[in-house]
């Protein structure tokens, strides 16, 4: 009765001491997870910002072309007031700069024309009704309202062409004569269109003053006013605007997390780039809750394994060795072609410590770093790791993290202090050419060197999306190929002669 006794109250406490574990690694995944929303939020903005930084460049230097004509122009004009040149001479350089203007910008501007001296001029051969009045015209009244500098005017739909358009503008130096040049707003759809294609935000907006839609990448936006679409995304995106000013600013709209990214031009149009988070949020955190239910069934079975032990030391010995294999379990259950690839791994990596010579103690220290050693993919993205083909060097650089984070995790267990040594450098080679941190040789920890040489082993003699298991012939060629390279010389001696003892390849998977 008292030893029941004793082994309940030895399993209550088992059971309590397992639940604090699980807790601490729960914790541990939940804060990493944390901070990893985090950084891809603050991923997110920098790329809206260089792709705003990108657009309002562009827009800007198309729009200079137009700033810069009307500047040279105006000097000239001034010039000829100022000498008391007829009308005819004014009107004749207009209708000369008309053509160069013509011809210089590929047709996106119909030419120059004026209000100077008190008198309409048109460069471009345009006779305007009896009822036009030059004064009353949003590009004389926007260059008075600018004086000194070259302004712009809305877009609007040019009567003789029948396309949207915008219109340069300056005071001249009577400060009453007004000269003007119209230009097509087309080329800035056009730079929309190619951004879109070039980068990763979703959506980039150009909108004019009053929050009409200057250029978008949905072309059936173009021409809406935001301010009063009302209960639109558009309008949405304009409160936030108004009350965020220039910069950044995360917004929900209909069950969607976007991020977007604004830059205002020197004419005072907005130019946004909007990010779509949902996906990647949503991915996130997928995954969090899939390693926590994957924490949850590893708590079960070991309750289970703790109430069925008898012995105290079996009892511990299991209980940390299925908590390892559940969780690796759990690690390479996220990618579907390599189920099963950290045991494998672990097995080989004990087999090569006892031939080498490692007592009982080292070796089961060995297969648990094996067991462990690919305990970083859980940050990586399912996407990433589960695509069918080559990655590209974007997606390598991503997997190529998960030594670093599974380091990370596995520091933080006190408990087992060494277990991050399998993880942080199995992806070192021996002649320094390997990752995250170019060591070589003896600088790379034994155990590390031990399961690089199972790691690359089982890699070659599993299935993959894009082939079969390698035959064994050609498995021990690359291992004698690499010895000295990318592995130690003596492991892949041993990884050789476990190979050649295996006749009948039982070591691959089937």
């Amino acid at each position: 009765m008292n030893r029941k006794k004793g082994s309940n109250k030895f399993a209550m406490r088992s059971i309590l001491i397992s639940a604090l574990v699980i807790l601490f690694f729960v914790s541990i995944i939940l804060a990493y997870y944390t901070m990893l929303y985090s950084e891809m939020r603050q991923k997110i903005i920098k790329s809206g910002e260089l792709n705003s930084v990108s657009f309002s460049d562009k827009i800007d230097k198309y729009l200079s072309k137009g700033i810069n004509t009307m500047t040279l122009a105006c000097y000239t004009i001034d010039n000829m007031i100022l000498s008391g040149k007829p009308q005819e001479d004014i009107l004749e350089f207009l209708t000369t700069q008309s053509s160069a203007v013509v011809n210089t910008t590929s047709e996106k501007s119909t030419g120059m024309y004026g209000y100077i001296n008190s008198e309409y001029l048109d460069g471009t051969g345009w006779a305007p009704d009896d009822d036009y009045v030059a004064t009353n015209r949003p590009w004389y009244t926007i260059a008075r309202a600018n004086f000194g500098r070259v302004a712009i005017t809305d877009p609007y739909i040019d009567v003789q062409t029948n396309k949207v358009m915008i219109t340069f503008s300056k005071m001249l130096c009577d400060s009453e004569s007004v000269a003007a040049m119209d230009f097509s707003v087309d080329p800035i759809q056009s730079i929309v269109d190619e951004l879109s294609n070039d980068n990763n935000s979703d959506t980039e907006i150009v909108l004019d003053r009053k929050y009409n839609v200057i250029a978008h990448t949905k072309k059936t936006e173009l021409g809406k006013s935001y301010i009063s679409d009302l209960g639109t995304f558009g309008h949405a995106l304009v409160s936030n605007i108004r009350n965020n000013g220039e910069g950044f600013f995360s917004m929900r709209y209909n069950g969607a997390d976007y991020i977007v990214y604004t830059v205002t031009l020197s004419n005072d149009w907005i130019c946004l780039s909007v990010s779509d988070a949902t996906s990647v949020f949503v991915q996130l955190r997928f995954t969090v809750i899939f390693t926590i239910i994957a924490l949850l069934l590893v708590v079960i079975v070991l309750l289970v394994i703790i109430i069925q032990s008898n012995k105290r030391r079996e009892r511990f010995v299991n209980l940390s060795v299925h908590v390892v294999e559940s969780l690796a379990a759990a690690i390479d259950a996220k990618d579907k072609y390599t189920r099963g690839h950290s045991r494998r791994v672990a097995e080989y990596a004990r087999e090569i410590a006892r031939r080498y010579g490692y007592n009982r103690k080292k070796q089961d220290e060995i297969y648990m770093m094996g067991l462990l050693h690919d305990v970083g993919k859980i940050g990586i993205p399912d996407a990433v790791i589960n695509k069918p083909g080559r990655l590209t060097k974007e997606e390598y650089e991503i997997v190529k993290t998960h030594p670093a984070i599974g380091a990370d995790i596995l520091s933080k267990t006190s408990e087992m202090p060494r277990m991050a040594v399998g993880a942080h450098w199995h992806h070192e080679r021996y002649d320094g050419n390997g990752y995250p941190d170019g060591l070589s040789g003896e600088q790379i920890q034994t155990e590390a060197r031990i399961i690089a040489v199972a790691d690359a082993y089982d890699t070659m003699t599993s299935r993959r999306s894009y082939r079969d298991v390698l035959p064994q012939d050609t498995v021990r060629a690359e291992i004698e190929k690499e010895k000295g390279k990318q592995f130690d010389p003596v492991f892949a001696d041993i990884m050789l002669q476990m190979i050649d003892e295996d006749k009948d390849y039982k070591m691959s998977e089937h």
